[in-house]
């Protein structure tokens, strides 16, 4: 049993909190774009790329130590709810994981260290992906909470 009380093992705990971390940072890398302040965005949004690179290896460590975890609910739920939402969460996390990738190095290519960091071209495209690119996250992050609240915290 994890730490939060759930039928959930650590591991599981830990990648969800992990999975909190990277979005809220994500978030704030967005609001210090929104603001200007270059800076501040990199530096956040290299902060969440890492973190959500130790997402993906506390997954891993997860699925090593503790398996796989089966759904235990009804077959009906588990047909048209549970496993829709594992498909549609796996091909979007894969997007996602591409598309903030690409963001990172496309932040890294196209910023230069001044007195402060600024973009210096395709600064346009770097929006438009940017929005799309959180947007994608948080349906990630939104199918990613489903999965664990249908695996370890609904009762049937």
């Amino acid at each position: 049993m994890g730490f939060f009380g759930t039928r959930a093992g650590t591991f599981s705990d830990v990648s969800l909190v992990l999975e909190f971390l990277v979005t809220f940072a994500f978030i704030l890398g967005y609001y210090f774009a929104r603001k200007r302040d270059i800076s501040s965005h990199y530096r956040t949004m290299v902060s969440a790329f890492a973190l959500d690179t130790s997402f993906m290896v506390s997954y891993m460590v997860k699925s090593l130590v503790e398996g796989r975890t089966e759904f235990v609910g009804p077959a009906t739920i588990k047909t048209y709810v549970y496993l829709p939402t594992v498909i549609f969460h796996s091909i979007i996390s894969i997007v996602v994981l591409a598309m903030a990738g690409y963001m990172v190095y496309h932040g890294f290519r196209n910023t230069e260290k001044t007195n402060g960091r600024r973009m210096l071209r395709d600064v346009q495209r770097h929006h438009k992906l940017g929005k799309l690119t959180i947007i994608t996250w948080l349906l990630s992050f939104a199918s990613g909470l489903a999965i664990y609240y249908l695996l370890y915290v609904a009762v049937f």
